[in-house]
């Protein structure tokens, strides 16, 4: 799902807050579960979220030859440069660290930025069902879309397909070549969960053999949005309208194309530092012609650090 300055999914609608206390907190409970994901949204938007605080671990972990632990707790730090949504014409630069726990069971996973249920694993494919929360932001937005109000926290829930790509090896370890296909259904938890809209991200990666101590992977993915979601970045409502920026109606499909590397190290034994670049276009997307669209085309940068406090000595399930 795109991360943006946020608008309300209907524009011209006025922010109101959650009528009860109860979302509030389950929103902030996946944000806690979800931290590195949602760090990433924070300091790098539009980009290609960095290698996630539950990959942290030895390579031995990362590439399979041993079981991760079963729960870790730690601070997950990124520093990013980057478009404030895809195609805008503003940069930002961010820098946020936050805290994660991630547990690995044969069922319940906190893990990869999301919370939720394994519902099939097999050598070939895993299937989950999963929630995931991305940071809003209050006041209204600048640039292109100044003067539009802004939405708060976004909550994504839905399926997700993994396939491991190429021959199994015997060992068990993953395969180099991995395709995820993530579908999410998106709520306003700002508005009592109102529906948001539909994403859909299928995603192509690649992890490269290490190279003196770094770990290299790369990806390609393209991002899709229903009508309802793509209108919270690229709608200008007409009350919103002015003489360099006409009224537009949004259309749902694709939102941007993205391509991208990440290079990350051991440091210490319980601290990651992690490269990441990307490029994200919106050259051919459903709503390249928005007004608040200024740029086609636009990279990434930013630096991961995770610490890893404490580890569980029992082995989870990968």
């Amino acid at each position: 799902m795109p991360t943006a300055p946020r608008s309300p999914h209907r524009p011209g609608a006025a922010r109101r807050p959650a009528s009860s206390i109860t979302w509030q907190h389950a929103a902030w409970l996946l944000l806690v579960a979800a931290a590195p994901a949602a760090a990433a949204d924070a300091a790098a938007t539009a980009a290609e979220p960095p290698t996630s605080a539950s990959e942290a671990g030895d390579d031995a972990e990362e590439w399979g030859r041993q079981p991760p632990p079963l729960w870790t707790v730690g601070l997950f730090g990124v520093a990013a440069d980057h478009a404030v949504y895809p195609g805008a014409a503003r940069r930002a630069r961010n820098a946020t660290v936050l805290p994660f726990v991630t547990y690995r069971g044969p069922v319940l996973r906190l893990e990869g930025g999301t919370a939720g249920v394994r519902a099939l694993r097999r050598p070939r494919a895993e299937l989950d069902f999963s929630a995931a929360a991305a940071f809003g932001s209050d006041g209204v937005d600048k640039g292109a879309r100044a003067g539009m109000p802004a939405i708060g926290t976004l909550v994504e829930i839905g399926p997700s397909l993994r396939v491991n790509l190429g021959p199994l090896p015997e060992d068990g370890r993953p395969t180099p070549w991995r395709l995820d296909l993530p579908l999410r259904f998106v709520f306003d938890a700002d508005r009592d969960f109102e529906p948001a809209g539909v994403s859909f991200e299928p995603r192509v990666s690649y992890r490269l053999a290490p190279v003196m101590g770094w770990t290299p992977s790369v990806h390609a993915g393209l991002l899709f949005g229903s009508q309802r979601l793509n209108s919270l970045f690229y709608e200008v409502a007409p009350e919103y309208a002015t003489p360099t920026r006409p009224a537009y109606e949004a259309q749902g499909g694709l939102v941007a194309s993205r391509v991208g590397t990440s290079w990350s190290r051991l440091l210490l034994p319980s601290l990651r530092l992690g490269l990441h670049a990307s490029v994200e276009s919106v050259r051919g997307a459903a709503n390249e012609d928005s007004p608040v669209v200024g740029r086609s085309v636009d990279p990434t940068f930013a630096v991961t650090l995770t610490w890893t406090a404490w580890r569980s000595e029992e082995a989870g399930v990968r």
